[in-house]
Parts: structure tokens; C-alpha cells; sequence
């Protein structure tokens, strides 16, 4: 990773902003966008090659986290994760098993490729072709105000499918485009607290590696909350929002926003505030149907969410040709529309952050 990587970040983020109206006591923010910029330079980190595809359990997916858990530090988040009784940490680690040592790291990802490791009592057995691996989530928090104890959490995940044959696979939009939205939003967030103005919900970001794998990260998490999960009002999570798919061509400014039963709330809410700020096209399409062939709703990591009955918003651009394949770099990103997705996540999260009194 380049050594100015840190420094252009923390000059971004001063940057940033964002002609702040006078008063922000209304749930939309009108006048408040994501940082192009910043979602640029988070989208061309993660996907360049030195990453080699950000793959669960390998030093490029390390390398990503130390990106990921800069920018959390530089939007001044408080870390979530217990190392014991005083300390705390930005990172959440949990084991995995690779249960093929002699083809790891020579393929892309694969849902077969890992479990998580048991950790019951004494060590890990051996197991025959086996190796013990480690991914890593990462959460920052912003405090509320009056509302502190309730928890909206603002996820995406940062791995990809790894490096095959000498090709990289990038994972620009997939989803290095989701992280650089979270990542885009706990900026505006920290811009505005530094500014004197805070939330009345707690805001929890947090990005999860092993989601490529089976939502290993994910599932971890919500086992191992940072808070009881009956804090959490709800979850949305941002999965591939930086392109177009074929439906969309001609009309690219579009977001499919997904939920179950338990989200109608939700969806209220993101269709209010999207008519008020970036006027989206918002389509459910039929992926988070039952009849869904590709059952797309439930391989992203709100499901490990709306599985136990928490309400989700899952934001995604939908699938599209260059999906797990080298291609999927980062200047095919439609950075334009990736703004005005991530300018809508905030937003979301602006107005379910803030309810009425």
C-alpha cells in the first residue's frame, strides 16, 4: 500500500463538507452530500492490486483492515470491541478453518472453503489438510444523545474473493464501493459532531471480512455483539453500490433497497427520505423474494441480521457482468451514482438516527 495512503485520507476527510444548513432539527439533512472524493480514494485502496483481493484470512485482507480501521480512527469513532476490562479495540477477531490447505490461495472464494473454527474447551483438534486462519471485523461507534442506548448499525463488508492465476480480483464494486459508503458516511457523521451536532441514536459502522464465504464475519458478530443485541433498532448494510446493472442502462440513478416483513418501517422511511434529497429510483426488483434463484437477499450480511428478527435495509446496485471477475476495478465505478447512493445511506440513517420526540 503506498505510504501517503494515510496522509491523502486525512487530508480528504479535512476537507470534506458539506454546506451545513443552520438548523439540522428536521430528519433530512437536505443540503449535506457524501464526499466524491473520499468515496474515490476509499474505492481506489481497497481494490488496487497491492491488496490482492482482500481474501479472508490472508495478508491482503490484513492489509485492508489496517486501511479500514485508519479511517474509522480519522472520523474520530470510539472502538467497540472488549480486549478485557479497560481496553478496547476496533477489532473483532474470529477463527476460521480453510479445510483445503493445498488449494488456499490459488482460487477465488468459495462458500465451501471455510467454517468457523469451535472453540469449546482446550485447543483445536488437528485436522488433516486443514489450517487455522483469522478474520477481522472492524467497529467504530459515534455516542448519541438522549437515545444512546439504541444502536443503528451501518454495515458493509471489505473482503473479496482473492488472486488466481496471477489475475487480482479487485473487488471494486464488490465491495469495496459499500465499504467506501460506511466509511463515507461515519465521516459526514464526525463532520457534523464536530460541528456541535450529534445524533440522538447511537451509530454503530462496522465492517465484516469472511461475508464471501458465508457471512462468517457477520454471523460472528451478531454471536459476539459489542451490545445486547435487543439494543438494535435495526441494521443496514450496503453491498455493491458503485454500478449499473443491465436493467438500468439508460437510467443509472437507481437503488435497489431491500427488507423483509420486519422492515416496512424502513422502507417508509428510505422512500421519504430519498424523495427529499437525491430522488433516486428505488426498485425492489425480486431479490429478496422467496423465488429468488439466486436467494441475493440472503447472501449478504443484513441477513445475519434479519434472521434474528432485527429490521434491515440492505442497499445494492444489483448484479452485473464484471461480478467476481478481475474486471471489477476500480475506474468502472460510476463514482456519480455511488455518491448519490452513499448521500442516501447517510441520509437514511440521519433521519433513523434522529425520530421525532
Amino acid at each position: 500500500m503506498p505510504c501517503f495512503v494515510g496522509r491523502f485520507l486525512w487530508l480528504v476527510l479535512c476537507s470534506l463538507v458539506v454546506d451545513l444548513p443552520t438548523c439540522l432539527s428536521q430528519p433530512v439533512v437536505r443540503e449535506l452530500v457524501v464526499s466524491d472524493s473520499l468515496l474515490r480514494a476509499h474505492v481506489y485502496n481497497l481494490a488496487a492490486d497491492s491488496l490482492q483481493g482482500r481474501r479472508t484470512g490472508t495478508i491482503g485482507q490484513r492489509r485492508a483492515a489496517a486501511y479500514c480501521q485508519r479511517a474509522l480512527r480519522a472520523s474520530h469513532l470510539t472502538p467497540v470491541f472488549k480486549l478485557d476490562s479497560v481496553r478496547t479495540s476496533y477489532r473483532q477477531t474470529f477463527p476460521i478453518v480453510f479445510t483445503n490447505v493445498a488449494t488456499f490461495g490459488s482460487l477465488p472464494g468459495n462458500s465451501t472453503s471455510y467454517r468457523q473454527a469451535e472453540l469449546a474447551d482446550g485447543p483445536l483438534s488437528h485436522q488433516d489438510s486443514s489450517r487455522a486462519l483469522f478474520g477481522i471485523n472492524l467497529g467504530g461507534l459515534l455516542p448519541g444523545l438522549d437515545l444512546k442506548k439504541e444502536i443503528i448499525v451501518v454495515s458493509a463488508h471489505y473482503d473479496h474473493v482473492g488472486a488466481s492465476g496471477g489475475l487480482v480480483y479487485h473487488g471494486a464494486d464488490d465491495n469495496a464501493s459499500g465499504t467506501a459508503a460506511v466509511l463515507g458516511v461515519a465521516a459526514v457523521f464526525d463532520s457534523l459532531a464536530r460541528k456541535g451536532l450529534r445524533s440522538r441514536r447511537t451509530v454503530l459502522f462496522v465492517l465484516f471480512s469472511g461475508e464471501e464465504d458465508g457471512l462468517l464475519g457477520s454471523a460472528y458478530f451478531v454471536a459476539h455483539p459489542p451490545a445486547s443485541l435487543t439494543q438494535f433498532v435495526c441494521a443496514l448494510n450496503a453491498d455493491m453500490v458503485g454500478r449499473v446493472d443491465d436493467d438500468h442502462k439508460r437510467a443509472p440513478d437507481y437503488c435497489y433497497v431491500l427488507t423483509d416483513a420486519n422492515g416496512s418501517s424502513l422502507k417508509k422511511t428510505v422512500e421519504q427520505v430519498n424523495a427529499q434529497t437525491v430522488q433516486l429510483i428505488l426498485n425492489r426488483g425480486g431479490y429478496n423474494t422467496d423465488d429468488d434463484p439466486e436467494q441475493f437477499f440472503r447472501r449478504s450480511d443484513q441477513y445475519s441480521f434479519a434472521r434474528l428478527g432485527i429490521p434491515v435495509l440492505f442497499f445494492t446496485n444489483g448484479s452485473h457482468s464484471d461480478y467476481h471477475r478481475p474486471t471489477d476495478t476500480a475506474k468502472r465505478i460510476r463514482y456519480d451514482v455511488l455518491r448519490k447512493r452513499a448521500t442516501l445511506l447517510f441520509q437514511t440513517v440521519w433521519a433513523l438516527a434522529n425520530p421525532a420526540p
